[in-house]
């Protein structure tokens, strides 16, 4: 059994970035907070925490310090509220979510309605809409019943989540132009990190028997790379060597290993050597038998 690891692997800049901001402010404060989960990676966020970073779901729950902003951003009122309350802000924001923001509020001042294409649920989808001034409305695909309703208005601008599929925004746009606003706009907002991985593994995928996924469950970008590698393989998505089952290994001559752009290289590692472990007690069954 072989075993193929994907072109892009591990963390992405907009990642690293955000790891490193926090490893930094937790060297020189005392006390720092983070507004929710700074990534989507529970191993990351049980380390950062290791070193005194303090997960908090509400601003009630600061004393002092300063609250840092996840990469996946924060609507405009989380940060008035922050300021108000005089704490300092460490803003881990990806560069790409960051402009998804300033455009989807550009094109609300312009008095465009604004559709996110994305997953309503998320941080990052959140705080787009909160840039959008009360003119955004989120769409998760060309099936949302939400598109069905969606009145037309005479400008209409789309915009996506950083790591949406490229051509689920080009179907949901496709859909909203049928209905004959009189004018559209729409942007490729979607992480060009994140459409790359995309490709690799979609490659790698139609070469291999099965193919591991490693990275968090709620991992938005990491659940993209599984909907793509399960349309062409087996496929699983793991988060720690742990998820591992041997039965999805037997008789399999190709293993093709992918990762979240969240993923640590520790955890990637980890999952690579049980892996090697499981072919290595393979073949000495074969050879006993």
């Amino acid at each position: 059994m072989r075993v193929k690891l994907a072109d892009r692997i591990g963390f992405c800049f907009g990642v690293k970035r955000a790891i490193h901001m926090a490893e930094a402010a937790l060297k020189e404060r005392k006390k720092v907070y983070s507004l929710g989960s700074i990534i989507h990676n529970s191993q990351v966020v049980e380390s950062l925490a290791g070193k005194g970073l303090a997960i908090i779901k509400d601003l009630d729950e600061t004393k002092g310090g300063a609250v840092l902003i996840s990469s996946h951003g924060a609507p405009p009122e989380i940060f008035k509220k922050i300021k108000a309350r005089g704490i300092e802000i460490i803003d881990t924001t990806c560069p790409f979510v960051l402009h998804a923001q300033r455009i989807a509020g550009e094109m609300a001042r312009e008095g465009y309605d604004v559709i996110i294409v994305g997953d309503q649920a998320h941080p990052e989808v959140k705080a787009i809409v909160g840039s959008a001034s009360g003119r955004g409305v989120v769409i998760s695909d060309k099936d949302d019943p939400a598109l069905a309703d969606l009145g037309c208005s005479r400008k209409v601008a789309a915009v996506a989540q950083t790591t949406q599929r490229l051509d689920n925004l080009f179907d949901v746009a496709g859909r909203i132009l049928k209905k004959r606003p009189r004018e559209m706009r729409i942007f490729n907002t979607i992480c060009s990190d994140t459409g790359r991985r995309q490709e690799t593994v979609s490659d790698l995928s139609m070469r291999v028997d099965a193919m591991i996924i490693i990275g968090g469950r709620h991992s938005a970008n990491t659940n993209r790379l599984f909907e793509v590698c399960k349309n062409e393989c087996e496929s699983h998505l793991v988060e720690t060597e742990a998820d591992l089952r041997e039965e999805w290994f037997s008789g399999r001559e190709t293993i093709g290993i992918a990762s979240g752009a969240s993923t640590p290289a520790w955890v990637i590692k980890k999952v690579v050597n049980m892996i090697e472990n499981l072919k290595t007690k393979s073949v000495k069954r074969k050879v006993k038998v």
